[in-house]
């Protein structure tokens, strides 16, 4: 069974089924599996004679190409973990993970190498010397004991307490789920998917493993192909792209009639409006609405949209295969359909927690009172019910602060503590506002200080520690903070300043 099975050994399968087939194309570039798999485990090999072991993390700093997939599939080969670091993060961003997550050594390339921290060390695969130590070593796959539980990445959000925080992924959550996509789309070889997402975001970990594990291509562009739109379309459109994962904010930007090989289309990150998932629907494409946490291993439950339905909003579905969902109210039971509680979800896709952070594991991670003795929940925070039909979840909003946006989530204290090291900022309150009619919201950061600083200035301040998805798109100057009568923010009121 596949579910036994880790990430990195499904594409070893591929590689002897079907060595020639077409593993990876990027412009003009086309790898097929055997010649993948044999470049993996020659430098699988060498991270060995580096001291990479069972569960090691290892950074993986890459920009888009081959050589990125390449990186992660040989750390899982050599037993350890791989972390996604963002060339476009400000270095002092990418120092605190790599030091958080213990990350000795860096797979990377020259042009990249001076941003990794002198405490570790680099692989610079595009180095001559480099290149001539992998070439002298064994293609053949790596006699290494493995098992599905094992960690395979480790994937940082933003933090409530001003500090990113890692998640622990191991393989059989990813296993599970591209084996159950697979299954329920009839994906396979001869199917293109695109690599749209940054590493460091987890929608990669299943574009990336979900053609790998599949026998399917994976399709690559450059950075500034994938951020302009009529690029990307025309990068869709000649690559022949069947399966696609795409947060909401795509959506408007491409036109769906012009890439008539695009199947499947698996949407996620937000609330998927109906207008856009009947657009995007029709005789010969599957409109996939998904939802999950980075805790969740990418997605965990899901509905395929049926516009002759007419609802008024796509519904975000249920369980995937081998995992559960449960609308819990404040008492801890079960809420019946119609009725709202937090999302809690379990199954192998749980990750095993956060990195160094026992206390927030334990608030998060929760026994299960519904299933077997000693299986997990996860908390989402998440506020869903059931349809009344009994058809499916409906999501609604958080129940906390916490702001998702582009498919990212935000953490509005991540933002705030950056803010109030500005020293013209004396207090600062970081909000998502939507406008009147209900469309994509703005992040916007709210301050106070005589001489505040300008959105120009907040930027220059912000984007030396945060990446670009978390810099307020918006500044509004006030005298005060609005609080409400029991002294917490009024975020209505603050809304309601912003307009």
């Amino acid at each position: 069974m596949s579910g036994d099975r880790c990430l990195h050994e499904l594409v070893q399968d591929w590689a002897r089924r079907m060595p020639e087939a077409p593993a990876l194309r990027f412009e003009g570039e086309r790898w097929s599996y055997a010649e993948l798999n044999g470049r993996a485990n020659r430098l699988a090999a060498h991270l060995r004679r580096m001291g990479v072991g069972r569960e090691s993390v290892v950074g993986v700093l890459m920009e888009r190409g081959p050589r990125l997939p390449l990186a992660m599939l040989a750390v899982l080969k050599a037993g350890g973990a791989y972390l996604p670091m963002d060339p476009a993060q400000p270095a002092d961003r990418l120092g605190y993970l790599m030091g958080d997550a213990g990350c000795e050594l860096v797979v990377t390339t020259t042009d990249l190498a001076g941003r990794v921290p002198e405490e570790a060390a680099a692989v610079c695969l595009d180095d001559p010397f480099t290149a001539d130590t992998l070439a002298a070593l064994p293609a053949t796959d790596p006699e290494l004991p493995s098992h599905p539980d094992q960690l395979a990445y480790v994937i940082y959000t933003s933090g409530s307490t001003g500090r990113p925080k890692g998640t622990l992924l191991g393989h059989r959550g990813v296993v599970n789920l591209t084996s159950h996509m697979a299954r329920q789309f009839a994906i396979g070889p001869g199917d293109r998917w695109l690599q749209l997402t940054t590493p460091c975001f987890d929608v990669s970990v299943l574009e990336i493993f979900g053609a790998l594990t599949t026998g399917s291509c994976l399709v690559q562009g450059s950075a500034l192909t994938l951020l302009d739109p009529r690029a990307l379309g025309a990068l869709m459109r000649d690559e022949g792209v069947t399966i696609g994962v795409f947060t909401t904010a795509i959506l408007p930007l491409l036109d769906p009639e012009r890439l008539p090989a695009l199947r499947v289309l698996n949407v996620g990150g937000e609330q998927l409006s109906r207008f856009q998932a009947d657009r995007w629907t029709s005789p010969t494409r599957i409109v996939n609405n998904q939802y999950g946490p980075t805790e969740a291993t990418v997605a965990c439950t899901e509905q395929r949209h049926e516009p002759r339905l007419g609802r008024p909003k796509p519904l975000i579905g249920e369980a995937m295969p081998n995992l559960e969902a449960y609308v819990v109210g404040p008492e801890g039971r079960q809420e019946p359909p119609g009725r709202y509680g937090e999302l809690l979800v379990g199954g192998p896709c749980l990750a095993r927690g956060y990195l160094n952070r026992p206390g927030l594991t334990a608030l998060k991670f929760v026994p299960d009172p519904f299933g077997a003795h000693g299986a997990r929940l996860y908390r989402t925070g998440d506020l869903v019910r059931r349809a009344a039909e009994g058809d499916g979840l409906e999501f609604a909003g958080r129940i906390d602060t916490q702001i998702k946006l582009h498919g990212h989530r935000i953490e509005p204290g991540e933002v705030e503590e950056v803010l109030l090291t500005h020293p013209r900022v004396e207090d600062a309150v970081v909000d998502l506002v939507r406008p009147d009619d209900g469309g994509e919201g703005v992040l916007t950061a709210f301050v106070t200080g005589p001489d505040a600083p300008s959105l120009a200035e907040v930027h220059a301040h912000l984007r030396t520690v945060l990446p670009v998805y978390m810099l307020p798109g918006r500044v509004v100057v006030l005298d005060e903070v609005p609080l409400t009568p029991n002294a917490k923010v009024d975020r209505r009121a603050l809304a309601a300043a912003a307009r």
